[in-house]
């Protein structure tokens, strides 16, 4: 008769499951390629990378991670019912996995879901109350209240926004985010306050230029009953206003912002 440790009958049970529980150094290697992949947007090349980990890699974490990615990059090609899959899978191995949650949620904006994807992100909160990482943290908060503005739940926008913040108060975004709820309740003075904040700290970022002239145009667009038409926007706006997005367009443009629309913009308004 034949007798084991505790030791082995765990060791046996583990490998009759998947083999390993700790992945190798070539499935981190293929799984950094794939993170690399999603992160400059090449989704595709992501997506066969971690489908590559997911055949070649037994590992808990490995499969774990594979299926984020693979998640992550569905998300990017806008294939929402087979991110949730994949993201869904990964939770089967690990239920508090904070990417697959992440992309998850993702998903389920991208399905229009969300409520779904607003307790998922509520959920990732709860679990990193102690998450060192305040930039992370902000990110969930700024996605929750961009999901509260989708549904015109205003209050619960700005508390979330404002969170977002106050846990980094550095990132130009959230400003731009906290102006569209001010716009969407027709605050446009709390609005370009937030819009120029934006600015002071994106440190004449192109990116965050480009976003704050493109929001002020939504905000003025609310503000004079005008929808995508630049004639007619001229034709209604004050003399005051015209000039304060003007001097927003020469800002973006000498900041480097190069686009088709804001050169309309400025052609119909900035005469």
């Amino acid at each position: 008769m034949l007798f084991f440790s505790a030791a082995a009958l765990s060791l046996l049970f583990i490998n009759c499951r998947s083999g390993l529980v700790t992945m190798g150094n070539d499935c981190y290697k293929a799984i950094d390629a794939g993170k690399a992949s999603n992160k400059t947007g090449n989704y595709t090349a992501a997506l066969d990378q971690f489908n590559l980990v997911l055949k070649k890699c037994d590992a808990y974490d490995a499969k774990e991670k594979a299926y984020a990615g693979k998640a992550e990059a569905l998300n990017g090609l806008k294939q929402y019912n087979d991110a949730l899959a994949a993201s869904n899978e990964g939770l089967k191995i690990t239920k508090t996995s904070i990417d697959n949650l992440f992309q998850k949620a993702n998903a389920e904006l991208g399905l229009k879901m969300p409520a779904e994807a607003k307790a998922d992100f509520a959920q990732i909160i709860d679990i990193t109350q102690k998450n060192q990482n305040t930039k992370e943290r902000a990110t969930i908060y700024a996605k929750m209240a961009e999901i509260d503005l989708q549904q015109s739940m205003y209050s619960d926008a700005m508390n979330n926004i404002q969170t977002a913040i106050t846990t980094d108060n550095s990132n130009p975004d959230l400003y731009i985010l906290q102006g569209d709820i001010y716009t969407a309740q027709a605050d446009y003075a709390a609005a370009l306050s937030s819009y120029n904040q934006a600015i002071t700290y994106a440190n004449n970022s192109t990116a965050v230029w480009q976003a704050k002239v493109e929001s002020e145009t939504g905000l003025f667009q609310k503000k004079y009953g005008v929808v995508g038409n630049a004639a007619d926007l001229a034709g209604k706006m004050s003399a005051a206003d015209k000039q304060l997005l003007c001097s927003d367009i020469s800002g973006a443009k000498n900041n480097g912002v190069k686009s088709p629309t804001i050169d309309l913009l400025q052609l119909s308004i900035c005469k």
